[in-house]
């Protein structure tokens, strides 16, 4: 402990002020029989001392000792100076030196918001400086510092020592103390409160209390904020490149842009240089990720483990996204992938997609209705794959609109679709349509709810080279086609609700019949409707084909219940169902691959949206 200071003047005055309250209160015990007080340091007339300045304090006791020149509060004692408080069971104050010694269960609040938790403290009348033994600091701005000592100056920067740091909460749901599931412990730690940084010295990484990782230099920000500098190497192992080491130097440009530079070093092959760049504007946001290497290229078909390679070259990939806002309605969305050839993402270990998706689109949103104009654009990285033969999507446009008028029950939508795929050595395809369903939702008197669907749409395709197609029954007619296609559709819910188990359990059966006269499907080009599969997700709809080529004809019953249920933590829900459908022509029976009638089950179960399970089954019987 440093020896005591002459107090200059103006703490003097402050400490006069102080030791005045402290003997007002004692007369105040005097002639009161309540312990328990709270006084400020009130400055005699004609003092010019800002109210900031003083020093509030609540107590159960206060004892004044004049000989000593010191006073003694106990019991539930607050003391507050400015935005500062100290709680503690016990303080004395010096009034010769200035020193404030509080003991047992402190708890202190400095101006920023952080608290120290301890059991013994020395600070000066201004709450400024001390010194602490055994204490916890909780960083207003996240984590957490424990330390067997500490001192503290008057700029608030804390120097601990033996310190154990840790986003992690220490404490459960209920209150009770565990173990933070990592921290870092070091030698020495130095907390600048100006700059709200943390700095460490013989830093080490613990996961679970077992030693993981050195950190020599060690450094960051209390809150965790981004900050310009060097990132902690990652080290890897490939079959293609050998060992791996990267290095990133961040650069926080601004608080809405920031860059990374990544040099990555192989044991197998010639370096590589990553960079992200990323930027929130007024509007939206936007990120651009580029990888640039140079080396030789491993013939599709080879192993990674072979050593045959190609000239060496230039290789790279880009990849961008991002979304702008420019009003409540009108946004744009925007992602694009780009390779400079097949096997640069496989044997960098950047990514297995097969194929490389690039879209814009502009949407424009309102309550009732939506208007998308798109474009997609998708490379092939497959082996054996013609580029040629994958589709380029533009224009992609879609509008849709809600109508209800007065007098008239029920709801319609209109639709109107376009689309153009051009191939430049494949088929290419035109299509555009106009939809029109009415929509009656009703509740009838014994709870069940009754919807009934009419459905008119109207097509127009044109095709040129077909024969490119391979598959037969995607192709369609080359040339102009059209058709037209009427649906017409009742839905009948039925819920139960009930206890069950401390909980709540919905039952709900329901019968669905949908009838299409006979559709031209065949002669249509089919480009979004390949993929068919039949499960308790379609089960219901009114085309259970994906996308708009192909149609469902025929009639056909679906029947089934869907059942919940739900208690605090858990929630269990169950479908099953069975589908018949009377085939008309020949054109639909092929265009499944499964035969009727067809029951559907599912069954999943989750908890607080945590854990989530589920299975499903699908039975298959001759009609």
């Amino acid at each position: 402990m440093q020896p005591a200071r002459r107090p200059q003047p103006q703490a003097l005055d402050r400490r006069l002020r102080l030791a005045h309250m402290f003997a007002t209160s004692l007369i105040a015990l005097a002639a009161c029989p309540a312990l328990a007080q709270e006084a400020p340091m009130a400055s005699p007339p004609g003092d010019e001392a800002s109210v900031d300045d003083q020093v509030r304090f609540e107590a159960d006791k206060v004892q004044y000792d004049g000989n000593a020149e010191n006073v003694r509060a106990e019991g539930n004692v607050v003391l507050r100076h400015d935005t500062q408080t100290v709680r503690a069971d016990n303080v004395t104050w010096d009034r010769e030196s200035g020193q404030i010694l509080a003991t047992g269960n402190i708890r202190m609040v400095d101006d920023d918001g952080n608290i120290v938790y301890t059991d013994s403290v020395e600070l000066t009348d201004e709450f400024k400086a001390g010194a602490i033994e055994d204490l916890l600091v909780v960083l207003r701005t996240g984590g957490r510092l424990a330390a067997e000592r500490g001192t503290r100056d008057e700029s608030g920067n804390m120097t601990l020592d033996y310190v154990a740091y840790s986003g992690c909460a220490v404490e459960d749901e209920n209150g009770c103390p565990r173990k933070p599931s990592w921290e870092v412990t070091a030698a020495r730690v130095y907390f600048d409160a100006k700059e709200k940084r943390v700095k460490y010295k013989g830093a080490t990484l613990r996961m679970f209390g077992i030693p993981v990782l050195p950190l020599p230099g060690l450094g960051h920000t209390s809150d965790f904020r981004a900050e310009t500098g060097l990132l902690i190497p990652d080290f890897r192992l490939g079959a293609a490149n050998g060992a791996e080491i990267s290095e990133t130097w961040y650069w926080r440009i601004a608080d809405n842009r920031d860059l990374a530079l990544t040099g990555t070093f192989y044991t197998g092959s010639l370096p590589m240089l990553t960079g992200k760049y990323r930027h929130l504007t007024n509007l939206g946001a936007f990120q651009i990720t580029g990888y640039a290497t140079r080396s030789g290229r491993i013939p599709l078909g080879t192993s990674l483990t072979e050593t045959t390679v190609g000239e060496q070259r230039w290789r790279g990939y880009i990849e961008a996204n991002g979304k702008l806002q420019f009003s409540p309605h009108w946004s744009i969305t925007g992602h694009g992938r780009l390779a400079s050839d097949r096997t640069f993402l496989r044997r960098y270990d950047i990514s297995r997609d097969d194929r490389l998706r690039s879209s814009l689109n502009l949407e424009r949103i309102d309550d009732d209705s939506y208007l998308s104009v798109a474009g997609w654009v998708t490379q092939t990285v497959r082996v054996n794959d013609p580029q040629g033969m994958v589709p380029l999507a533009l224009p992609v446009i879609d509008y849709r609109r809600r109508l209800s008028f007065d007098g008239v029950p029920g709801r319609f939508e209109l639709q109107a679709n376009s689309l153009a795929i051009v191939r430049t050595a494949g088929q290419d395809s035109q299509r555009a349509f106009a939809k029109a369903q009415w929509d009656l939702r009703t509740i009838t008197g014994m709870g069940q709810e009754v919807t009934l669907t009419g459905l008119a749409r109207a097509d127009a395709y044109h095709s040129a080279e077909n024969e490119l197609t391979t598959t037969a029954t995607y192709r369609g007619l080359p040339g102009w086609q059209t058709r037209g296609i009427a649906t017409a559709a009742i839905d009948v819910k039925w819920p139960f609700v009930g206890e069950f188990f401390g909980g709540t359990q919905v039952l709900t059966p329901r019968v669905q019949v949908v009838a299409t006269p006979g559709v031209r499907n065949f002669e249509i080009p089919n480009e979004d409707s390949r993929s068919v599969d039949l499960e308790d997700t379609n089960l219901f709809s009114l085309n259970r084909f994906p996308g708009y080529d192909r149609i469902e004809d025929g009639v056909r019953v679906a029947y089934g219940f869907d059942w919940t249920f739900q208690r605090p933590g858990l929630k269990v829900m169950t479908t099953i169902g069975q589908s018949y459908r009377r085939i008309v022509g020949k054109s639909v029976a092929e265009l499944f691959d499964f035969e009727e009638p067809l029951i559907l089950g599912r069954l999943a179960d989750g908890e607080a949206q945590l854990f989530a399970r589920g299975a499903r089954v699908r039975i298959m019987g001759q009609p």
